[in-house]
């Protein structure tokens, strides 16, 4: 037998106390609201799920042989979740899910919760289409789509609060993609010519020349940001060009090989002799963004340190400067 969900747990694994604390919201959810955990489930199953929770209340419902007056009614189902870390999901385990839900009645639904970095259908179309011959809805679900569909239904300053303690536990845990509205500030006035050629480099020695995972570049220069690129990914090339690993890589449709060999050439055009006996941290840049606001140049100008910089931005590209 499962235990039940508890504010006290004594769960010691990450995992267990991530599954608890999405489960505790849930329920404290729907202990306030079963119209807007219903709701809730409604956004999460983008309306596939045609669930009503709680009891019906209808009059006059015909029956096979009779009338009643008055019948009250709820609809079964069942939700399992898995838990992940990572986007690491295991297909024998899936399939022991799937195959437990159809023990049970009505309205089936498994969720695969994990931190996502980009749209994990396409990943699990086999599996998702596997489900629905079972009459069971398979839907991978982010940390953050859920907290996106938690805070358009919870409306109490109580739910609130424990939504943002929550988006606090996980985002110190690392399963929030934090990086896609991250602008990395860099002065780059003595290479600007560099950054014209799509690339920005420095020494991989840490310290001053430690980076976040971000999503944008801003290039600073003569005391202002003008253009901002974002980031397709960000390598390390060893002494003499010889190995390239790669740190991140934003666009997970971005061809490996084809940045591995921008990352050396970049390299071999502009800091050769540096790499002869440094390893050289590669920014390989991407799109320009079209169109940067005054105000985001002047927050940027007033950046506590103009040698480098993070910047948070809320969508759409809505710059305030917050320490990170």
């Amino acid at each position: 037998m499962g235990r039940l969900i508890s504010l006290f747990t004594d769960y010691s694994q990450l995992e267990n106390r991530v599954t608890n604390y999405c489960g505790l919201l849930l329920k404290l959810l729907y202990e306030d609201s079963p119209r807007r955990f219903s709701d809730l489930l409604d956004k999460l199953t983008e309306g596939t799920g045609n669930l009503i929770i709680g009891p019906v209340f209808e009059q006059q419902q015909r029956q096979q042989k009779s009338v009643p007056d008055l019948v009250i009614s709820q609809q079964a189902f069942t939700i399992a979740v898995e838990t992940k870390l990572n986007d690491w999901f295991y297909d024998e385990q899936l399939v022991n899910h799937l195959q437990g839900l159809r023990t049970h009645s009505g309205t089936l639904i498994l969720f695969l919760l994990s931190n996502f970095e980009s749209d994990p259908r396409d990943k699990f179309q086999i599996q998702i289409n596997q489900a629905k011959q079972k009459n069971i809805l398979l839907i991978p679900l982010s940390y953050e789509h859920l907290l996106e569909a938690l805070e358009k239904v919870c409306i109490t300053d109580y739910l609130r609060g424990l939504i943002d303690d929550f988006r606090e536990f996980i985002d110190s845990k690392g399963l929030l993609p934090r990086w896609k509205y991250l602008l990395d500030v860099v002065n780059c006035a003595g290479t600007l010519h560099e950054i014209e050629a799509g690339v920005y480099l420095c020494p991989d020695t840490g310290g001053a020349y430690r980076h976040k995972r971000a999503r944008y570049f801003g290039p600073y220069a003569n005391k202002a940001v003008r253009q901002i690129f974002e980031v397709d990914a960000v390598a390390t090339v060893s002494t003499g060009l010889e190995e390239v690993s790669f740190k991140w890589i934003n666009r997970p449709e971005a061809d490996k090989e084809a940045l591995t060999t921008k990352a050396r050439e970049y390299v071999a055009q502009f800091r050769l002799d540096d790499n002869r006996h440094t390893p050289i941290q590669v920014f390989v840049l991407g799109k320009r963004q079209k169109r940067i606001s005054k105000k985001t140049r002047l927050r940027v100008c007033y950046l506590p340190s103009c040698t480098s910089g993070m910047l948070l931005l809320a969508p759409p590209m809505k710059p305030s400067w917050r320490p990170i």
